[in-house]
């Protein structure tokens, strides 16, 4: 008998669960809160220190109920964390600065600048293979060293969030395809850091990336200090982990071709498996490396529950309050469109947008309105890149619904009536938590990450929501008019 912990390192906390693969049953549970320190420029950043204390408060939660017994039986730790996020260690491994967040758009300028060096967003692409939106890595580390160049000269390591999580667990510097292919200077086609994209950033920087592991590679075992303090066996593992997309993948079985992962969080993302080479994709696509071995384009808006939560703290709602609200607007909220780009926007690329309401008049101007507003715009941003994905061809029988947003009744009828698809939501609180223990149960040899993912999610027929035609067809025009109206607000 084993039992394993998942690990999700997000913006908002990170959770940690502890999960029984025998019985199927999580034994445990932990949460903290991350504080973000954010400026008016676009700045979003955190103390690395944060996800440490945040990270042994959500342990010691998640471990209360289990006895020294079954605290050595916990065979492997798998994290999921937040992509993107610049942490910098100076030569003694000590943190250098705050780490920069992915949705960091203060960085907006260096990243252009970036671009602009590499020969444009297709120059960018032809030694990539995708392009690089604002908030990935590099843009981050061209910033550091035009207005930090002290700091940036005394840069030893680099990596990202979930890889100070696992150097804290391990005392071993490492990351995973996953991971890389969201810097910005990961060749994400043939699976290699790329020299001249390190290099338009500083040739010195080689010497500070970490070595890429394979996906069912172990970091190493459990550091000792951390094994005491928990309470866990020293020859328990850490598995490599991934960025929280290609773990919420894992978690929802999006292994295969036909299945896509919608998460429904602080910012909105829909991501399709697939295992041919993508070649020729739109620039707003993200192509990342996925697990197992495959790549899972991907679409990131900026705004999705911090969206809506804005709107339902705004008039002080319960959520219950606010779902009867939602449903009971009509389909396009009488003409009220919502663009909610309150922390700029990544697809489209539009760093500097605000958020925006029109359509407003004295007879639709409701609290219903504005609410339903908020969660169509969000559906509708992912709709226009699920629409660019359909171009290339990629498409998906079934839509697995993860997130706050994914609790939602109202909200999950809107995605499946928007998109036209089948929506189902999967069991368990946190789906990047549960990739990071299907990653370990695969790296301790319980079967392959496929076959793994088909034994233990369990989809969640409570969450079901099947697009009503009518519905449809009706959206098609108020989709339409989302359209237009960021085209006239923004030329996009």
């Amino acid at each position: 008998m084993a039992y394993y912990i998942g690990v999700d390192c997000g913006t908002q906390g990170t959770k940690a669960a502890i999960y029984d693969p025998d019985c199927m049953e999580f034994l445990g549970e932990g949460y903290a809160p991350h504080e973000i320190a954010a400026n008016e420029r676009g700045g979003r950043e955190q103390d690395p220190q944060w996800w440490i204390d945040a990270l042994n408060t959500a342990m010691e939660t998640a471990l209360a109920s289990l006895d020294s017994g079954k605290r050595k039986m916990i065979r492997g730790i798998g994290v999921s964390g937040q992509q993107h996020g610049l942490v910098i260690l100076d030569s003694g491994k000590k943190v250098l600065r705050r780490a920069k967040l992915w949705n960091d758009t203060e960085t907006s300028g260096a990243n252009q600048r970036l671009i602009d060096a590499a020969g444009g967003p297709r120059g960018v692409i032809e030694k990539i293979g995708t392009a690089i939106p604002v908030g990935y890595t590099a843009s981050k580390l061209v910033w550091l060293k035009e207005h930090e160049p002290e700091v940036f000269g005394r840069i030893a390591y680099v990596f990202n969030p979930k890889d100070y999580i696992n150097f804290y667990l391990t005392g071993i510097i490492a990351t995973d395809a996953g991971s890389a292919s969201g810097t910005g200077y990961y060749d994400t086609i043939n699976k290699e850091w790329n020299d001249t994209m390190v290099s338009l950033i500083d040739p010195a920087l080689k010497k500070a990336l970490p070595p890429v592991l394979g996906d069912t590679e172990a970091v190493g075992p459990i550091a000792a200090a951390v094994a005491e303090r928990f309470g866990l066996d020293r020859n328990c593992i850490v598995a490599p982990g991934s960025g929280d997309n290609m773990m919420a993948a894992v978690g929802t079985g999006n292994v295969e071709p036909g299945i896509a992962t919608m998460n429904l969080g602080t910012s909105g993302v829909l991501s399709i498996f697939t295992d041919q080479k993508p070649v020729g994709y739109p620039e707003i696509i993200q192509i990342q490396n996925s697990i197992p071995g495959g790549w899972i384009p991907t679409i990131c808006t900026m705004n999705a529950t911090s969206a809506s939560t804005a709107v339902q703290e705004l008039f002080t709602l319960d959520l219950a309050a606010f779902d009867n609200d939602m449903a009971a607007a009509p389909i396009g909220c009488g003409g009220v469109t919502m663009l909610p780009f309150f922390n700029g926007e990544r697809t489209p690329s539009l760093p500097s947008a605000k958020g925006s309401i029109t359509g407003l008049t004295m007879t639709n101007f409701t609290r219903p309105n504005l609410i339903r507003s908020a969660a169509e715009s969000v559906v509708f941003g992912l709709r226009w890149g699920c629409d660019l994905l359909r171009e290339k061809g990629i498409a998906f029988r079934q839509l697995r619904l993860v997130g706050g947003g994914s609790n939602s009744a109202p909200w999950r009828q809107i995605t499946a009536d928007i998109f036209g698809a089948d929506i189902i939501g999967v069991r368990g609180k946190e789906a990047g938590a549960f990739g990071g223990i299907i990653q370990a149960m695969a790296v301790c040899g319980e079967g392959s990450v496929p076959d793994l993912c088909a034994r233990h999610i369990q989809l969640d027929e409570r969450k079901q929501a099947h697009p009503d035609r009518g519905n449809t067809e009706k959206y098609e025009a108020v989709y339409r008019g989302y359209l237009d109206a960021r085209k006239q607000l923004y030329g996009i």
